[in-house]
């Protein structure tokens, strides 16, 4: 995709089909008369737009099929008519969607704070024929009550927060998606500083469970959960998606942050350069190492038990030959978890 500057000429805008525009400070055309005088858009791309405040696309674009917006930090609101838009990728602070048709809508990003919340609130009822959800939150309050308006058609759902008080709530995405098919959380937040309720942190085995009353998943396949961790809130929604998943085929529980590892033994991505050159996976620090020995030990004691046979549970652990100087440390930890 061609990139200009955010506020550019129109001459000759008729004729474009794809179109990026970036901040410049050399130049200032109203982004709103560029989009009038381009009927015949179907992709656009804003990024580092610092000024923009209020999007505003109008109905006339009846070719625009993908909108992407990055960087815009003083972006509030998108208000969107065009009538074939399909896919949008929108990240910056607080951005709220304003859609007067969404019904061609698949495939939607999102990443802002607070972003989950939003998406259970709001997504469903202006989005109803959504197939794939990518948001990510840096930070998240709980507050997803259930709501009775559901993505129907949702199959493919893609999670990261980087800090979250309670992992659980988002269940309300099982209770909400029952067509959904595949569910990819990455809670690899910096290990560096763990905070959150272990379940090693003496605090009661009670675990919080869905209504009985609430469907199954009957569709979900496959569940991956990226940077797994002891948070007891984790191992609660984990044994919720294990319970409700009654056609799950592939649990994947990976205790590290998704890198590559020495032995290639993690082939949902393919193996960096330097790692199979040097044949060792990347270090990780004595605080990241011992999480992911609690969070194994959890795996053993709350989660195992729950998976049905027909599941196969795939437990990624750190590399006992490229992490063996961590060893001793972590046995220590284990004691000490109980």
């Amino acid at each position: 995709m061609m990139t200009v500057p955010c506020l550019i000429s129109t001459i000759g805008s008729s004729l474009l089909s794809r179109q990026g525009l970036r901040s410049s400070p050399l130049y200032y055309i109203k982004i709103g008369c560029f989009l009038s005088n381009s009927p015949a858009l179907e992709q656009l791309k804003l990024h580092d737009c610092k000024e923009i405040t209020f999007l505003k696309i109008p109905c006339m674009l009846q070719r625009l099929s993908c909108l992407s917006v990055c960087s815009c930090w003083m972006l509030q609101l998108i208000e969107c008519k065009a009538p074939n838009l399909s896919s949008i990728y929108a990240s910056g602070e607080n951005i709220k969607l304003s859609l007067s048709e969404a019904l061609r809508m698949k495939d939607l990003c999102m990443c802002f704070p607070n972003v989950i919340g939003y998406a259970l609130a709001e997504l469903p009822s202006i989005m109803p024929n959504l197939e794939t959800l990518e948001i990510g939150s840096e930070y998240e309050v709980v507050n997803t009550p259930m709501l009775p308006a559901k993505f129907i058609h949702l199959k493919h759902l893609n999670i990261q927060i980087t800090e979250s008080d309670d992992y659980f709530h988002l269940a309300s995405f099982l209770d909400a998606s029952p067509s959904l098919e595949t569910l990819f959380l990455d809670v690899s937040k910096d290990k560096e500083y763990v905070d959150h309720e272990s379940i090693f942190g003496g605090s009661s085995l009670h675990f919080r469970q869905l209504p009985e009353d609430r469907h199954v998943c009957l569709k979900l396949k496959r569940v991956e959960i990226i940077g797994f961790n002891s948070a007891k809130s984790l191992i609660e929604l984990t044994r919720c998606i294990v319970k409700k998943a009654v056609s799950l085929e592939l649990l994947v529980l990976d205790t590290l942050d998704g890198s590559d590892r020495c032995c290639g033994e993690y082939k949902c991505r393919p193996t960096s350069k330097t790692v199979l050159e040097e044949n060792k996976c990347r270090p990780i620090s004595e605080t990241v190492f011992k999480e992911a020995s609690r969070a194994i030990v959890a795996i053993r004691r709350f989660i195992e038990d729950q998976v049905p046979p027909t599941t196969k549970l795939s437990v990624l652990e750190p590399c006992a030959r490229c992490h063996s100087s961590h060893k001793l440390a972590a046995g220590d930890m284990v004691m000490e978890g109980g």
